[in-house]
C-alpha cells in the first residue's frame, strides 16, 4: 500500500504503518482522553488521561495486529505467500499475494481473523474477573479493550466484502455451488448492501447532532463500498484471464536506460522527449533496478550531472517480477495486494517486457469486443 514505512518484521511478515494510521493515534488517544477515561476513571489529570488513551490506542492496533496475523499465519500454512501487513485508518490488512485454491482453505484463513478478536476479548473480560473489586487504571484499559475486541470480532463477520465474513459468505457459496464467480457476486451484492446502510446511519447522526460519529460512519461506508466493486473488478479480470499468461498480455519493448549514465542525461535524453515517469534500468543485458521521477527528484538539481542512474535506482532486489510463464491471475492479485502499476517480465536475469495495468485492461477490451470466454474462445 503506498504511503506506507516499515516498522518491523514478525516471523518473516513485514509489518507496515500506513500515514492514515498516524492520524487515527492521534484522534483516537484524544478522544479517549476527554471521553472515556475521565468517566471510567475519574478524578486525574488530563497528562493522565492522554498517557491511558495512547497506550489503549497501541494496545488496540497490537490486538489489530494479531487479528491480521492469524490470516497471514493460516495463509502461509496453506501455501500462500505473504510478505506484509500493513495497518491503516480502518485497522489492517494482510498483503496475501494470491487468492486460495479452494473453499476450505479461504474459510479457515477469513475466520480465524475474527476468531483471535473475540479470543482477546474474552481474555480481558477473564482478567476483568480476576481484578474485580479493584478501581484502578487497569480495570478502564481492560474494559475498552474487551468491548473494542469483541465489536472488531462482529464488525468484521458482516457478510459482505471485503470483510472477513464477506470472505466466509463466499467461501460457503463457493462450496454449495462450485462457482467462485457466483460466490462473489452474492459476496459483493451484500457487501454493498451493508455499506448503504452504513452511509445511511452515517447521514441519520448528522440529524440528530453527532456530526464525527457521522462522518466516521459515513467514509466507513465509502471504504467498504469502495472496497467492494474493487473486489467485484478483481474478480472479473480473474475469470476473463484465467488461463493467460503473463506473456500474452505484456509489452515486450519497455523502455530502458543504461546504469552507467547521469541523471541529467537521463532526464534530456529520455524523461522529458519521451514524457516518461519511469524506465527500467539495464547493465549489460541484466535489469539493474528502476528509476522514476521520485528517484531523480531526491538528488539534488545540481548533482544529476554526476549522479550517475544506477546510484538513484531502485535496485532490484527491491522489486517484484514476474516470469513470462507465470499465470496472468496469479500476478493480477500480486498486483492488488502490492500496488503496484507495472511490472518487469524477468527471464534469466533479461528483462523481456513489462505487464502494467493499462496493458491488461486493453487485453480485456480486447477480449470483450471478441466475444472470448474464460479459456480464450469464442
Amino acid at each position: 500500500m503506498s504511503g506506507s514505512f516499515r516498522i518491523g518484521r514478525i516471523l518473516g511478515i513485514d509489518i507496515n504503518i500506513h500515514l492514515s494510521w498516524l492520524i487515527v493515534l492521534v484522534l483516537l488517544t484524544f478522544s479517549l482522553a476527554n471521553g472515556y477515561f475521565p468517566t471510567a476513571y475519574p478524578g486525574h489529570t488530563n497528562v493522565t488521561y492522554v498517557v491511558l488513551g495512547f497506550v489503549s490506542t497501541i494496545l488496540l492496533f497490537v490486538s489489530v495486529l494479531l487479528h491480521e496475523l492469524a490470516h497471514s499465519l493460516v495463509a502461509r500454512a496453506r501455501g500462500i505467500p505473504v510478505h506484509a501487513i500493513v495497518l491503516f485508518v480502518f485497522g489492517g490488512v494482510s498483503n496475501i499475494e494470491q487468492e486460495p485454491q479452494t473453499p476450505g482453505v479461504e474459510f479457515s484463513m477469513a475466520f480465524v481473523g475474527p476468531l483471535v478478536s473475540f479470543l482477546i476479548g474474552a481474555l480481558c473480560y477473564v482478567l476483568l474477573f480476576l481484578i474485580r473489586g479493584n478501581h484502578s487504571f487497569l480495570v478502564s484499559v481492560l474494559s475498552y479493550l474487551a468491548f473494542t475486541n469483541i465489536i472488531l470480532g462482529v464488525f468484521n463477520l458482516i457478510p459482505g466484502f471485503p470483510l472477513d465474513g464477506g470472505r466466509v459468505l463466499h467461501s460457503i457459496i463457493w462450496k454449495i455451488t462450485g462457482s467462485v464467480q457466483t460466490a462473489m457476486n452474492a459476496a459483493t451484492i451484500v457487501g454493498q448492501s451493508f455499506a448503504y446502510l452504513f452511509i445511511l446511519f452515517g447521514i441519520l447522526q448528522f440529524f440528530y447532532g453527532n456530526i464525527v460519529v457521522g462522518l466516521f460512519i459515513v467514509f466507513t461506508g465509502w471504504f467498504l463500498l469502495s472496497a467492494a466493486q474493487s473486489a467485484s473488478t478483481q474478480s472479473i479480470l480473474e475469470t476473463a484471464f484465467a488461463g493467460v499468461l503473463v506473456g500474452q498480455v505484456m509489452t515486450t519493448s519497455p523502455v530502458t536506460t543504461p546504469a552507467n549514465i547521469s541523471l541529467q542525461k537521463l532526464v534530456d535524453e529520455y524523461f522529458l522527449p519521451q514524457g516518461l515517469r519511469s524506465a527500467f534500468v539495464v547493465q549489460g543485458d541484466q535489469l539493474a533496478g528502476l528509476i522514476t521521477l521520485s528517484d531523480i527528484r531526491h538528488t539534488p538539481r545540481e548533482q544529476w550531472g554526476q549522479t550517475p542512474v544506477g546510484l538513484a535506482m531502485i535496485p532490484v532486489e527491491r522489486l517484484h517480477t514476474v516470469t513470462a510463464q507465470q499465470n496472468l491471475k496469479d500476478v493480477l492479485t500480486l498486483m492488488t495486494g502490492q500496488d503496484v502499476n507495472q511490472l518487469p517480465v524477468v527471464e534469466d536475469g533479461k528483462l523481456v517486457g513489462v505487464l502494467t495495468r493499462d496493458a491488461i485492461l486493453r487485453s480485456l477490451e480486447v477480449r470483450r469486443s471478441l466475444g472470448l470466454s474464460q479459456n480464450g474462445k469464442a
